[in-house]
């Protein structure tokens, strides 16, 4: 006789191997911030998505998860560029990773190099202000 399985466990099976999701943000708050500002959150989401939109890129989210923000912003379909905006008492550091669009055998998306251009950018207005 044979014995089914059952379906949440033959589901929960197919989605780990399937992989080809986003990096967990578990993995980018645990790497050290690429940069630390003593200004309010708003005015770094603000001044994020200002740059952002000047190099090219379309910011189609900004999530809220409590005092942190998210900002995902794209360029073309291959390219995701996400910046972890974390307040840390009186200051905001400020994480980012990029990822493109695996199109070879395992088809998902991998981690791409640091939007560096985009983190400067910031930076400097940031430092200005």
């Amino acid at each position: 006789m044979r014995r089914l399985l059952p379906l949440p466990l033959l589901l929960a099976a197919t989605a780990c191997l399937s992989g080809g999701g986003y990096m967990s943000a578990a993995v980018v708050y645990a790497e050290p911030p690429v940069a630390v500002y003593e200004v309010p959150v708003d005015r770094v989401v603000v001044v994020s998505r200002e740059v952002l939109v000047s190099r090219g890129y379309v910011v189609y989210h900004v999530a809220r998860r409590g005092p942190n923000r998210v900002i995902w912003a794209r360029r073309g379909d291959d390219e995701v560029v996400r910046l972890f905006v974390t307040p840390q008492g009186q200051r905001v550091a400020v994480r980012s990773v990029a990822e493109v669009r695996d199109r070879g055998r395992h088809r998902g998306w991998v981690r791409h190099e640091a939007p560096r251009a985009v983190v400067t950018d910031i930076d400097v207005r940031l430092r200005a202000h």
